[in-house]
């Protein structure tokens, strides 16, 4: 059963009850994407949180001249989970999926009823938003950083973005140019 992955990558971040565990296996919905689809767009609300069972995905917004600035990539055992979803405010960033997607969802307002029927349910989203915070953390780290290094700290840690992602994205994300990047990278 697909649900299983997102419940048992919770399971691994705080203990679950069995009540629980049936509660969440009952609200959870699989979504298949193909690449390049748009999950959420700027001024939608963003209604669920997603597990990504497989595939990428990435938060963007175009600047004045229409250029795209990535700020965030997910991967395969990533939840993406926005504030603004949250708490009913319309989207920043676009969503976008890079490859073939499955996603695990849980309606935000669902969420909310899981917390209020069960209070350890509120442990788990303590733990994804430290994830968040520490991820966070990191990518304003990365920034302080040259060019170069940027690049190799973000290659060390994220190798599959670098097999499927184009390296025009992923020169917005380290704030370079694609050429800067082309050129760190034949260096070696």
């Amino acid at each position: 059963m697909i649900e299983n992955s997102f419940i048992n990558y919770l399971s691994e971040i705080c203990v679950l009850s069995n009540d629980l565990k049936d509660a969440l296996g009952a609200l959870l919905v699989e979504e298949q994407y193909k690449p390049h689809q748009i999950l959420f767009a700027p001024g939608q609300f963003e209604n669920r949180l997603c597990f990504i069972e497989s595939g990428l995905a990435r938060n963007y917004y175009y600047d004045e001249h229409e250029d795209d600035h990535t700020v965030k990539f997910w991967r395969p055992g990533d939840i993406i989970l926005s504030y603004q979803g949250y708490w009913s405010q319309p989207a920043y960033f676009y969503t976008e999926l890079i490859d073939h997607s499955r996603l695990v969802t849980l309606k935000y307002d669902d969420l909310r009823v899981l917390i209020t029927a069960f209070p350890e349910a509120s442990l788990f989203i303590k733990d994804i938003l430290k994830s968040f915070h520490e991820e966070e953390h990191q990518k304003q780290r990365l920034a302080g950083l040259n060019a170069e290094k940027r690049f190799r700290e973000m290659k060390k840690n994220n190798r599959l973005i670098f097999q499927k992602v184009p390296l025009k994205i992923i020169a917005s994300y380290l704030n370079m140019s694609r050429e800067t990047l082309s050129r760190i990278i034949s260096k070696g």
